[in-house]
């Protein structure tokens, strides 16, 4: 049996549970569909989104995660954290005048917190999660025969977790993930994807040039057993030039130096230009439910995480889908990119 285990420290806040959404646990099935979602989008990038692509994408998927039918080639083990989780108790508002106004940390994880009253009936508790600096273990193990299929899924890991955040409010920064560490069986296992490439940059120009050099190594892992095409449109998020786009956000051309300061500065950021945009139903661009406009849901294809850098200082990363369908077109992803453009320091991740 060929495996590879990544050693893995929370960067930030990580809410995670099963059924019993009072308690926190790290669940595989939750850091497998992650991996899924991440192959879907780098297949789907690659073959586009039809009818032809859309059966490559689950071919694929296949290979590695199984299916209904199917056995999975790729094992999945998490170690026990290292601490226990805690119950989420900061303030995620502060007065400001006459009124509450949510802090720039409290917008990104607000639905994190306790709210209602038992006595109305809409009582929540609050989430615990596991705190930042929590470290765990992930191992991924295959049969010797599968060894293409182990690559394939360390590829997988790689776009989760320098692109991706697993567990509640993932695309608002929380669950965001540094590997501090990996080791394999064999030496090739980690060739294409290096741990180099895992662990913090140096700079915000070498993680701009890690993420890009990444990206275009996890493709070529899957392209001998597929049919590229160039992709315009998508009707799922998928990695591919025209139809996402990817920044490094910083304080004009510098990291941040610390957690707070880098959450405080990203969500005080969105929520002052989220606020400014009306008619109120321009918002649903960012994702739905959305009160008094619509009660559908619609996952938010802007994905926002905190990266750490070498020396522990901090940059947020956005990566933007720019699916079509659910009311929403290509012309209406300009208000995010706007507000991207108007960002204080941001750097794109050309593809």
């Amino acid at each position: 049996m060929e495996e590879v285990t990544f050693h893995l420290q929370t960067i930030t806040p990580l809410f995670m549970a099963g059924a019993d959404q009072t308690t926190a646990e790290l669940r595989a099935p939750s850091f497998r569909g992650e991996m899924r979602y991440w192959q879907r989008a780098l297949i789907g990038g690659i073959v586009g989104t039809n009818a032809v692509g859309l059966k490559q994408v689950v071919t694929q998927e296949t290979k590695i995660f199984g299916a209904t039918d199917t056995g999975s080639a790729v094992i999945m083990h998490i170690s026990a954290p290292s601490h226990g989780p805690v119950e989420f108790t900061e303030p995620i508002s502060k007065r400001v005048g006459n009124t509450w106004q949510a802090t720039g940390k409290g917008y990104l994880l607000w639905s994190m917190a306790e709210s209602g009253r038992v006595d109305k009936g809409n009582y929540k508790p609050a989430r615990w999660y596991f705190p930042p600096g929590t470290k765990f273990q992930v191992t991924l193990s295959v049969q010797d025969q599968h060894e293409m299929r182990l690559k394939q899924a360390v590829a997988c890991f790689w776009l989760l977790t320098q692109l991706g955040a697993v567990g509640s409010r993932s695309r608002r920064c929380a669950g965001s993930l540094e590997v501090e560490d990996a080791h394999a069986t064999k030496t090739d296992l980690l060739q294409k994807i290096s741990i180099e490439s895992f662990r913090g940059a140096n700079s915000i120009q070498q993680l701009q040039n890690q993420i890009k050099d990444g990206i275009k190594i996890a493709r070529d892992l899957f392209i001998p057993e597929l049919s590229p095409i160039q992709v315009s449109q998508a009707n799922f998020d998928v990695v591919a030039p025209q139809v996402c786009r990817i920044w490094i956000l910083h304080n004009n051309g510098r990291a941040w130096n610390g957690l707070n300061e880098t959450m405080t500065a990203i969500g005080q950021d969105l929520q002052a230009y989220r606020s400014g945009i009306t008619p109120l139903g321009r918002r649903k661009v960012f994702g739905l439910p959305l009160k008094n406009v619509s009660g559908s849901r619609r996952a938010s294809p802007l994905l926002l995480r905190v990266a750490k850098l070498q020396g522990g200082q901090y940059v947020g990363m956005a990566v933007l889908f720019k699916t079509t369908g659910g009311g929403v077109g290509p012309g209406d992803y300009k208000l995010i990119e706007d507000w991207i453009d108007a960002f204080p320091g941001r750097s794109e991740v050309k593809l």
